[in-house]
């Protein structure tokens, strides 16, 4: 019984999260079909207008990968040194790499615009 229980609850957890997510979707699409069958024009689900919003949140998008990727290597290094850091190095890699990607492209940007 407390194997049903330890394994049972997380998983109940997770399914009920994916539920919820797959209603929602579910209810936008019947909101966009019954949009479309009055004529009138659904927006886009990923253009929401906002270009300000999208363009400071791609700006700040790497710097939070970055420092979730070392918090997660220092929780790590606590248990010590070991394959285990991998865990924080990845995002805190991919998190450069998205920083220096953003760098280059905002030189090349401003090289353009000259």
């Amino acid at each position: 019984m407390d194997v049903l229980i330890v394994f049972g609850f997380p998983f109940l957890i997770v399914a009920l999260g994916i539920g919820y997510g797959a209603f929602q979707r579910y209810l936008k699409h019947k909101e966009r079909m019954a949009m479309i069958e009055k004529g009138l024009v659904p927006p886009d689900f990923e253009d929401d207008g906002d270009d300000e919003g999208s363009k400071r949140n791609d700006r700040y998008s790497p710097i939070v990968v970055t420092l979730v990727g070392v918090a997660l290597t220092l929780g790590l290094l606590t248990m010590g040194i070991g394959p285990w850091l991998i865990g924080g190095l990845v995002p805190t890699a991919i998190g450069c790499g998205m920083l220096i990607n953003q760098i280059l492209k905002e030189s090349r940007e401003k090289k353009g615009g000259e």
